[in-house]
Parts: C-alpha cells; sequence; structure tokens
C-alpha cells in the first residue's frame, strides 16, 4: 500500500467513519484534517486516524511554549503559515537562530468561531502564538486572549498600526482601520 502524504488542513477522513488521533482534528462539518505535515497511519480495528509527522522533533521548541512569528502565508484562507521568529523564556524574549515554520490550523484560530484567517490576520503581521505540538512544523494556536496580533502595518500605506480597541487596528498617515485578533496582554505600538 502507498503512503498517503497530507499537508495541514488536508482532509484524511470523516468523523462517522474514524475517530480523531494524533495530529488530526475535527472541523465544524465534521471532516477530520490533518494538523501537520505527514503520512497518514489507519488504525482500522479501533477506527483512529493519526498523522505522523514527516520529521522528528529536534526539542527546539516544546509544547505550550508561548512564540512569536511572522505570518508568511495564508493559503486558501483558512491555513495560517508563520515564521517563528522568537520564544519566550523566563520572562524574556530569545530570538531563534534557524528557520522554524509553524502552522495555525482553522480550529486554532479563535475560540469556537470559524473564520477566514485572513479576516483576522494579515500577511506581515507579527503574533503571539502558543505551540500545541512536538514537531515541527509545529502547530499554534491563537485560542486565548493573550495571543494573537502584537504588531501590524497598514495593508494601505505601510505604516504601524495603532491599537484602537480590542480587535481593531487604525492607521495614523491614511486613516485606515482593519480588524485583527489582537493579543490583548501586549501590542507594540
Amino acid at each position: 500500500m502507498d503512503k498517503e502524504i497530507v499537508a495541514p488542513g488536508d482532509v484524511i477522513g470523516v468523523a462517522e467513519e474514524y475517530l480523531p488521533g494524533e495530529n488530526v482534528e475535527v472541523d465544524t462539518d465534521g471532516k477530520l484534517r490533518a494538523q501537520v505535515m505527514g503520512i497518514v497511519v489507519r488504525n482500522e480495528r479501533d477506527h483512529v486516524v493519526s498523522v505522523k509527522p514527516l520529521r522528528s522533533s529536534n526539542s527546539l521548541l516544546r509544547v505550550n511554549d508561548v512564540v512569536y512569528g511572522r505570518v508568511i502565508a495564508i493559503p486558501n484562507d483558512r491555513v495560517v503559515i508563520v515564521k517563528i521568529i522568537g520564544v519566550e523564556n523566563n520572562g524574556g524574549k530569545m530570538a531563534l537562530k534557524d528557520d522554524v515554520t509553524g502552522i495555525i490550523p482553522p480550529s486554532q484560530l479563535l475560540n469556537g468561531k470559524s473564520s477566514n484567517a485572513s479576516e483576522i490576520l494579515g500577511i506581515g503581521d507579527i503574533i503571539r502564538a502558543r505551540v500545541i505540538s512536538r514537531d515541527p512544523p509545529y502547530t499554534l494556536t491563537l485560542r486565548d486572549a493573550q495571543l494573537g496580533v502584537v504588531y501590524a502595518r497598514c495593508p494601505r500605506c505601510g505604516h504601524a498600526l495603532k491599537l484602537k480597541g480590542n480587535d481593531l487596528l487604525q492607521c495614523p498617515n491614511c486613516g485606515a482601520v482593519v480588524r485583527r485578533k489582537v493579543s490583548l496582554i501586549e501590542y507594540w505600538i
């Protein structure tokens, strides 16, 4: 049997047929989606489907680490791809020297609310997120009030956006107002 390789967000089954195993989530439509890039493993006896990550962990990051990253892509307006640039360490922030990728699946964007990723994040935004998987590419979550955008630029003119309200940012240069999932404990401007 050929190995089935999947990317984060790929449908690998339905909830009526399988239970979600490791690195698998159930979306609002009952579809089972991969959370990491890897090989699908189906246990027909227990009716569980899992995804075995393609790369093993090098212990660079651990589950529950709080990281900072730049949003680099939002393919299909569902999954968010993040370049992790730093990690909180004993109350301070430490820059990462290596290129580390994070993925935010749709279920980890907001608490119980399905939304298009581009409605709450933008390309280039700096975010504060929590690691929820052991292996790269790391699965990240924004499902906490302390997690979200900490810095963003205006999509019209490129100036740094200022916090206007809980989820609104405004450009001091052109006046544009944009909605973001903003970290409630930290915004850099």
